[in-house]
């Protein structure tokens, strides 16, 4: 079975030296809610090191939390009209924080009938049921943890069922672990081993939701989400090698553009 190594990252476009604003991706963030802040701060922030321009769909409980971000984080635009914000991004990354509710289930329902890119994470699959597995195709990239996986597909999360999955519905699927899996139809299956203990702080999958989605602007479904998790695991790597454990999801948003940087070079 393949192990990623670095050469997924050199697969990744890079922008142009003569490129302009809002060439190098658009980014729709659907995230949040009047419980969860915390997960829509982190996919913002790593995302905002890769794309030009990060949109931001929550819940009015967020808005002050929203207001805040922009200030401590790069330039994103609050949106609050999902069609026209639909129409100006290349990607949407949908799930993190947002809760089971109704309306979580109705935004990942137009989401997913939209015809765009989305990566589904957290209470986007969680809130999965058999009409909305139905919509699920080529444009769409699902990372669950194992919980998850088994909630959302009623499979157990091996490694065989990840491939069962991903060509039942023709997908790419990331299967996050101590042992990542990765598995599309079209580029097969393979195993991501970056990453150490340090990583089951809280916020780390948001970090890594907001990177593989703001790969996804600009790259295949599978390049984006094999180039995720594996620089997000280097990137914790990394950070262990200094001091262990001992660090957390505000850390690996730092440590990651200067590992992918150097990984590329």
């Amino acid at each position: 079975m393949r192990t990623l190594t670095k050469q997924i990252l050199r697969k990744l476009k890079l922008p142009r030296p003569d490129s302009h604003k809002g060439e190098n991706g658009q980014l729709l963030i659907i995230a949040g809610s009047r419980h969860y802040h915390g997960s829509l701060l982190f996919a913002v922030r790593a995302a905002s090191r890769i794309v030009d321009k990060i949109h931001v769909l929550t819940s009015v409980e967020n808005k002050e939390v929203v207001q805040k971000l922009r200030v401590k984080t790069a330039a994103f635009i609050p949106s609050y009209d999902l069609k026209h914000a639909l129409s100006l991004v290349d990607c949407v990354l949908i799930g993190p924080g947002m809760g089971t509710e109704r309306r979580t289930k109705k935004l990942v329902e137009s989401v997913l009938r939209s015809g765009k890119r989305v990566v589904l994470d957290a209470d986007a699959l969680n809130v999965l049921d058999a009409k909305l597995l139905k919509l699920l195709g080529p444009q769409h990239i699902v990372t669950p943890h194992q919980g998850e996986f088994r909630r959302a597909f009623g499979l157990a999360p091996t490694w065989q069922n990840v491939k069962k999955v991903a060509d039942t519905y023709h997908c790419t699927v990331v299967l996050k672990g101590k042992i990542d899996v990765i598995s599309s139809p079209q580029f097969g299956m393979a195993f991501n081993k970056t990453g150490n203990q340090g990583m089951t702080k809280g916020g780390t999958g948001d970090v890594l939701a907001g990177l593989i989605a703001s790969f996804y602007c600009k790259n295949g479904a599978y390049i984006s989400a094999a180039a995720g998790i594996f620089v997000n695991g280097l990137a914790g790597d990394v950070l262990f090698s200094k001091g262990g454990p001992f660090y957390n999801a505000e850390d690996l948003v730092e440590q990651i553009p200067k590992t992918l940087w150097k990984a590329i070079k």
